[in-house]
């Protein structure tokens, strides 16, 4: 190779005069300064340190994103009742299965090759991987945007009888496609330049808390399930407005006509095409079941299950706080061939993943009636189904960033074999299961899906590259969680608070977290555990008050 066209290192972030913008602090890597080698471990400029930082920022988001959410997911339920709740989770879902046919795979490729072409410092790259991405999947969205709304009776025909309402629903999520894939491309643009500051802020900050500020005005006015879809559009829509704003400020040129711009066409859709299959394999894993369970019991039955399975959900923000940066810090791990540090990234990465979400599992389990009392009296019945997919749900976890890595290394194609083999398992498991169980059926199609796709990923990281997520570490946090598990549910058999389940959850949940992170202290921490808590201490300070931050925080 020529020594002009070796990857710089230093240009892993772009200069200001490459027409960065500022970050927020403690957010990138500085830029190492020309002519010195830096292999991603100096000072506390760690791939670990990278990856805390990252973790820390969308985690906040993630949280925040996730709690609203999740309270949005209830005031919605409360306002329409269990059966519109089920007519609206059902367009949810077709609207998600379009969404992800409009964006063709392409998230995966604009993170992938913004991230490396930056590694090259190709700014004409970086800019016709970005315009091509968005241009192609809006207008994927627009077309199937008019086929969704002129197709709603041929969908709504597949239903049971007694859900007339749903043509009028599906014609009303066919407006909101468009604004849903121009949000999720802007802000998946954002990663590609090492950067989840963004994604968090569209994602899990502006578009939940926008929807939920809505939904409380549909209360006011007494809007039905129109309006509730309509405050879904408009929120989608100005978090893309957002979202087109913060890619002008991590890259001015992209704005700028006479910047020069290449299209690397066959490379963004020789990733994009394999993901695009990919992606709507995974999208079956999640939703083929809602489908199935809709297609013979339309109504209330889909609520139920859909607020069983969206509580399980919460296990994932951990996996996904972790894969906003872990993808473009890996696609640069393997455009410079560093085996040793991926591995390495992989594998504690994976135990991060799996800490996390063993906690929110374990507060979900022991606290499930109470969990899904929140949404109303009848929706006790989806306890099990909760239970079911939490567990499903943990297993995902458990095996880490598993189809980014794939994604990210160029071996995409495993990822879409494995997820499609998992998405007929589970239509299978769930047309055999649902006319016979329903919910219960659904529940467990869905976790069939979920634990066959991550089997399969799983083993393709290892044949492919090498990597496995386990290792005796894993031991401490199994063991701190099942002994704060244990210690939590005993004392709820003799002591109960006044208020209702939601003080309850909030007070036995929080102490069962805390048991648990002092048990994995008393057990002992690795160095790249402690440096991991160090750098995600230092970014959570930065979302406390000024009194609580105590002196000396590093900046990074």
């Amino acid at each position: 190779m020529n020594e002009e066209n070796k990857p710089k290192r230093d240009e892993l972030r772009p200069t200001v005069g490459q027409g960065s913008a500022p970050e927020p602090e403690a957010e990138a890597p500085p830029v190492t300064p020309p002519g010195n080698a830096d292999d991603g471990r100096r000072g506390d400029d760690t791939y670990v340190a990278r990856v805390a930082r990252g973790a820390g920022i969308s985690t906040a988001g993630q949280g925040i994103g996730r709690v609203l959410g999740y309270v949005a997911q209830v005031a919605v339920a409360r306002l329409l009742g269990a059966q519109f709740y089920g007519f609206y989770t059902l367009g949810v879902a077709v609207v998600n299965g379009v969404h992800i046919v409009s964006r063709f795979g392409m998230e995966n490729g604009v993170v992938r090759y913004v991230a490396h072409h930056r590694e090259h410092g190709d700014e004409a790259r970086v800019r016709g991987t970005i315009v091509q991405a968005l241009l192609i999947t809006l207008a994927i969205s627009l077309a199937l945007s008019v086929v969704m709304f002129f197709g709603a009776g041929l969908i709504a025909d597949r239903l049971p009888k007694d859900a007339p309402e749903m043509v009028m629903v599906l014609q009303a999520f066919a407006f909101v496609l468009p604004f849903f894939v121009f949000m999720s491309m802007t802000a998946w643009a954002t990663q590609g330049f090492q950067t989840v500051t963004y994604a968090a802020y569209i994602q899990q900050f502006i578009r939940p808390g926008l929807f939920l500020l809505f939904v409380g005005a549909c209360y006011l006015i007494g809007a039905g399930i129109v309006g509730v879809i309509a405050a879904y559009a408009l929120a989608m829509f100005l978090a893309g407005v957002a979202g087109l704003y913060y890619l002008k400020k991590l890259f001015p040129p992209l704005f700028d006509r006479q910047a020069q711009t290449k299209f690397e066409t066959k490379a963004l859709f020789g990733v994009s095409v394999p993901m695009s299959v990919t992606q709507g394999a995974q999208y079956l894993n999640n939703f083929s079941a809602i489908l199935i369970l809709g297609a013979f019991a339309a109504g209330s039955p889909v609520g139920i299950f859909n607020a069983a399975a969206r509580t399980a959900t919460f296990l994932t923000a951990v996996r996904f706080a972790f894969s906003g940066i872990f993808s473009p810090i890996i696609s640069g791990l393997h455009a410079r061939q560093d085996r040793e540090e991926m591995g390495r990234l992989y594998k504690d990465v994976s135990r991060w993943i799996f800490t996390g979400a063993f906690v929110l599992f374990l507060v979900i389990v022991v606290f499930a009636p109470q969990v899904m009392s929140v949404f109303g009296a009848s929706f006790g019945q989806g306890v099990t189904a909760l239970v079911i997919v939490a567990v499903a749900q943990l297993y995902s976890s458990s095996v880490g960033p598993a189809p980014r890595m794939l994604a990210m290394t160029g071996n995409q194609n495993f990822a879409m074999i494995a997820t499609s083999v998992a998405a007929v398992t589970g239509v299978v498991v769930s047309l055999i299961l649902i006319p016979r169980y329903e919910i219960l059926g659904a529940a467990i199609g869905m976790a069939t899906a979920i634990i066959t796709e991550n089997t399969g990923t799983m083993a393709a990281v290892k044949w492919r590259l090498g990597f496995w997520p386990f290792n005796l570490a894993w031991l401490k946090p199994l063991a701190a969680g099942a002994i704060a598990a244990t210690a939590t549910y005993a004392i709820t058999l003799f002591v109960i608070l006044p208020g209702g389940p939601i003080p309850n959850v909030m007070v036995f949940g929080g102490f069962l977290g805390l048991l648990f992170l002092a048990l994995l202290f008393l057990f002992g921490l690795s160095d790249t555990d402690k440096e991991f808590l160090g750098a995600f201490w230092n970014v959570a300070k930065r979302y406390l008050p000024a009194r609580f931050r105590g002196g000396g925080e590093n900046r990074g």
